[in-house]
C-alpha cells in the first residue's frame, strides 16, 4: 500500500459520547488524498478522539504543612555545668521562668578559690609593708639623727688653718680640725647611708604597691567575673508560653555557648510551616492560601534572606517557609494541625482545550486531525498554557471538534457518582517505651567521716515526696579534722584581733578594711566547715531531695558496707516529666496532637488513655532541637498505674506500650474516589458530567491520597457528577 507523507495510526481505543459516560465508537473512513494522510489497516477499526473541551486549567503546586507556635529558642549566654531543668515538655512556663540551671559546684569552687587566693596575696602585701615599714621608721630615725648631729658639727666647724704661735704669721695645720672633720665625715656618712638605705624602701615600697594594686584589681575582676558567670550560668524564658523543644543533659553536661538546647512556643501565635518554597515562587503567583480543614485561609509569606537560607541548610540542614494567618483570622485552628499551602501559578479558566498528546508540530507549526464525517482533517491550531496532560487552544478549533487521539480515555461502564465532603487522614501506630525527660541521682551528700550503710526504706517504682527517708545510714566521726579545724578557727580570730589593735590608727584605709574583709570571710568559712563536719557526724539518714518516684537503687549496697562520698544512693525521677517515647522519622506526629496510649495495668489488663504530643517536630525548631523521637506527657493520674503495670509485666519488654493516632488530619474536604481519577505525571484528572450530560475531563489540584480516595483542593465542586471505572 502506498505511504503519503504523514501516516496516522489509529489504534482502537473508546469515543466519549456526548450522552454519558457510556463506550462509544464511529466507523472509520479513509482519508482524502489531497489530506495527504492514509489510514493503516485495519481500516473498520474503532477510532479513539476526544473532544475539543471548555476546562479549567490550573499552574498550581501544593505544600504540605503543620500549624506550629512561634518559638523562641534559647541558649546559655555562658557556657556552664547542667545542674537542673526549671520546667519540663509541655509545661506552661512564664516570662522570666528559669528553664535550666547550672550546676554551681565547680564554680563555687573556683570562687572560693579565688577568694582565698586575693586574701593570701593581701595577707602576704600586709606582712610585707609591715616589715619594710619597720625598716623604714628604723633608718629614718637613723638618718633624723645623723643629720641633726653633723648640722650641729656644721655650726661649729673648726678652721683648716690657724696662725703659727711662734708669731712668724705663717698658717699652720689646725689640731681640732681633724677630729672635728672626722666626726662630721663620721656623721655625714651615717646620714647619707641612713637616707639612701630609706629612700630605696619607699621606692620599692611604692613600686610593689603599683605592682600590687594591678593584680590585685586584676584578680578582683577575675572573681566579679566567677560571680557575674555564676549569676549567668541559668537559662530563662523570654515569654509566656509552654516547653515545646527540650535537650536533656546528665550531671554536669557542659553546655556550650550559643547553642540552643531549649524552646517555648506561644500557642496563641500559631505560624505555618512547609518544605522551602522560593520568594520569586511566592511573589509570581495568582494567589498563595491555605487550606486547614475544607476552610481556605490568606497567608502571609515571610522571605527568607539568602544569608539565612545558606545558614539553615549548611550541613545538609532542611528549610522550611513560614506563612502568617492575618491578624484576627484562624482563631479555630489549633497547633498541631495539618494545612496545605496552595500556591496558584495562574488560573487558567473557561478556556478551550485538549490532550497535549495529540498535537503535532511540523514546519508550519502545530496542528491536530480531526475526525469529520469518517475522515481525518488536519486542523493547524495555535496553543497556550499546557498543563502536561491538556493544552490550551487559542485559535484553530472550536468546542467539541473531534480531536483524533489514540491514548484517549476508556471507561468501562457507565457508573456515576456525586463528589461530597469527609475526612482524610494517615493512621499512626508505633511501638514505645517510658521515659524521663529528667531523673535526678541522690548521692551520698555526707563528706566527712566514714559512712557505713544501713537499709533502704523505700521500693522500687515507689512515689516519694522531698525529704522522705530512702535509705539508713551511720557515719564514724574524723575527730582529728574537726580538732585541727576548730584550732585554726581559734588561730584566726587572734589573729583578726591582733590585726585590729596594730592597725587601729589605719582603720579607716582601703588596705585595712580589705584585710579585716579576708580574715572574717576565712573565719564564716571554717565555721562552715567546722558546722557541716558535726552535722555530717550526726547524720543517720538519706532522705529525697525531690519528689518524684524510685527508678533505680544499688543492690550491691548491705548493711555496713562502706559508702563513698558522692556515691549513687539511687534515682528518682519527675514524675511531672513522664512519658512515654516513641520513633516518628516521618514526623507524623505533632506538638499538640492527641494521641492513645495503650499500656497494661498492674493486673496486666489492657488499658488506654489519652496524651498529648509535647515535642516539637522538625519543622517548628532549629537544626540543634530536631529530633526523630517524639514524647507524648503522660497524665499525673495515671503514672503510678503505668509504672504498677511495668512492674508487674515483663521488665525487659522495653517497648511495652503502643501509640496510635490519626495523623494529617484534614476534615470537611472534597473527596473523590480513587478509581475515578486519572493521573498523568501527578496531575490529576476526573472526568465530569454537566447538567445537559456532556462529559469531559477536568483537572483538579490534589491534596493527597489513599488506598481509596484523593481529596480535593481546588478545581472541582461539592455536588459534581462524575464518571468512575
Amino acid at each position: 500500500m502506498r505511504r503519503k507523507s504523514v501516516t496516522l495510526l489509529l489504534i482502537g481505543s473508546m469515543i466519549l459520547s456526548l450522552a454519558g459516560c457510556n463506550v462509544g465508537t464511529g466507523s472509520a473512513e479513509p482519508a482524502k488524498v489531497s489530506q495527504e494522510i492514509e489510514l493503516i489497516e485495519p481500516v473498520n477499526a474503532e477510532v479513539s478522539f476526544e473532544e475539543a473541551a471548555i476546562r479549567n486549567m490550573y499552574a498550581a503546586s501544593v505544600y504540605a504543612a503543620t500549624v506550629v507556635p512561634y518559638v523562641q529558642e534559647y541558649a546559655a549566654e555562658y557556657a556552664f555545668a547542667f545542674g537542673s531543668y526549671g520546667a519540663y515538655l509541655g509545661e506552661t512556663v512564664k516570662a522570666g521562668q528559669q528553664l535550666i540551671s547550672s550546676n554551681t559546684e565547680s564554680i563555687d569552687e573556683q570562687i572560693k578559690a579565688k577568694k582565698e587566693s586575693i586574701a593570701s596575696m593581701q595577707e602576704e602585701y600586709q606582712k610585707f609593708v609591715e616589715k619594710q615599714q619597720k625598716s623604714l621608721e628604723e633608718y629614718r630615725r637613723q638618718e633624723t639623727n645623723a643629720k641633726w648631729a653633723y648640722e650641729q658639727y656644721e655650726n661649729v666647724e673648726e678652721p683648716e688653718k690657724i696662725p703659727a704661735q711662734d708669731g712668724s704669721g705663717e698658717m699652720v695645720e689646725n689640731p681640732k680640725y681633724a677630729a672635728w672633720r672626722a666626726m662630721y665625715d663620721r656623721f655625714m656618712g651615717d646620714y647619707r647611708i641612713a637616707k639612701h638605705a630609706a629612700d630605696t624602701i619607699e621606692l620599692g615600697l611604692q613600686q610593689r604597691k603599683d605592682l600590687y594594686e594591678l593584680d590585685l584589681a586584676h584578680q578582683k575582676y577575675l572573681l566579679k567575673t566567677l560571680q557575674q558567670n555564676r549569676q549567668n550560668a541559668m537559662i530563662t524564658s523570654n515569654m509566656d508560653g509552654e516547653l515545646v523543644a527540650l535537650t536533656e543533659f546528665g550531671n554536669n553536661r557542659w553546655l556550650s555557648a550559643d547553642q540552643p538546647v531549649v524552646a517555648v512556643g506561644d500557642l496563641n501565635k500559631k505560624i505555618l510551616k512547609c518544605d522551602y518554597i522560593n520568594k520569586n515562587t511566592i511573589k509570581n503567583a495568582q494567589e498563595v492560601y491555605a487550606l486547614v480543614d475544607g476552610v481556605k485561609y490568606q497567608v502571609e509569606y515571610e522571605a527568607m534572606s539568602s544569608d539565612e537560607y545558606a545558614r539553615q541548610s549548611a550541613n545538609g540542614g532542611k528549610v522550611y517557609s513560614t506563612f502568617y494567618l492575618p491578624e484576627g483570622t484562624g482563631e479555630e485552628i489549633q497547633v498541631g494541625d495539618y494545612a496545605v499551602i496552595t500556591v496558584i501559578s495562574k488560573r487558567y479558566e473557561n478556556v478551550l482545550s485538549i490532550p497535549k498528546g495529540s498535537i503535532r508540530k511540523d514546519e508550519m507549526g502545530s496542528f491536530v486531525y480531526l475526525y469529520q464525517d469518517g475522515k481525518s482533517i488536519r486542523a493547524n491550531i495555535q496553543t497556550g498554557y499546557s498543563d502536561g496532560t491538556y493544552t490550551e487552544i487559542l485559535s484553530g478549533l472550536k468546542e467539541g471538534d473531534k480531536v483524533l487521539y489514540n491514548a484517549a480515555q476508556k471507561l468501562d461502564g457507565s457508573k456515576t457518582v456525586k463528589i461530597g465532603r469527609g475526612e482524610f487522614h494517615t493512621d499512626f501506630s508505633e511501638r514505645a517505651e517510658l521515659t524521663y525527660s529528667n531523673s535526678e541521682e541522690l548521692k551520698n551528700p555526707i563528706e566527712n567521716g566514714t559512712t557505713y550503710f544501713g537499709e533502704y526504706q523505700v521500693k522500687l517504682f515507689q512515689h516519694v515526696n522531698k525529704g522522705d527517708v530512702i535509705a539508713t545510714v551511720r557515719v564514724e566521726a574524723d575527730n582529728i579534722a574537726l580538732s585541727r579545724n576548730e584550732t585554726r578557727l581559734t588561730r584566726l580570730q587572734e589573729r583578726l584581733a591582733d590585726f585590729r589593735k596594730e592597725n587601729e590608727k589605719d582603720a579607716g584605709e582601703e588596705y585595712y578594711l580589705e584585710s579585716v574583709k579576708n580574715y572574717e570571710e576565712q573565719i564564716a568559712d571554717i565555721q562552715k566547715t567546722i558546722a557541716q563536719q558535726k552535722k555530717d557526724f550526726a547524720t543517720k539518714q538519706i532522705v529525697a531531695q525531690k519528689t518524684g518516684v524510685i527508678l533505680r537503687m544499688d543492690n550491691n549496697l548491705v548493711k555496713e558496707s562502706i559508702v563513698q562520698k558522692n556515691a549513687t544512693i539511687a534515682v528518682i525521677a519527675d514524675e511531672s516529666s513522664c512519658y512515654v517515647q516513641v520513633e516518628d522519622a516521618n514526623q507524623m506526629l505533632q506538638y499538640g496532637n492527641m494521641v492513645t496510649v495503650e499500656y497494661t495495668d498492674a493486673e496486666q489488663k489492657p488499658q488506654k488513655i489519652t496524651c498529648k504530643v509535647v515535642t516539637m517536630s522538625k519543622v517548628g525548631v532549629g537544626r540543634e532541637l530536631q529530633t526523630d523521637t517524639k514524647k507524648i506527657l503522660l497524665p499525673e493520674e495515671a503514672v503510678e498505674d503505668v509504672l504498677q503495670g511495668a512492674l508487674a509485666g515483663d521488665w525487659w519488654d522495653r517497648f511495652r506500650y503502643t501509640v496510635s493516632a490519626k495523623t494529617r488530619t484534614m476534615d470537611n474536604v472534597l473527596i473523590v474516589p480513587k478509581a475515578a481519577v486519572y493521573d498523568n505525571g501527578g496531575k490529576t484528572y476526573v472526568y465530569i458530567k454537566d447538567e445537559n450530560g456532556k462529559v469531559k475531563a477536568q483537572f483538579f489540584v490534589s491534596g493527597g491520597y489513599n488506598d481509596s480516595y484523593y481529596w480535593v483542593v481546588e478545581g472541582l465542586t461539592e455536588g459534581m457528577e462524575i464518571c468512575s471505572k
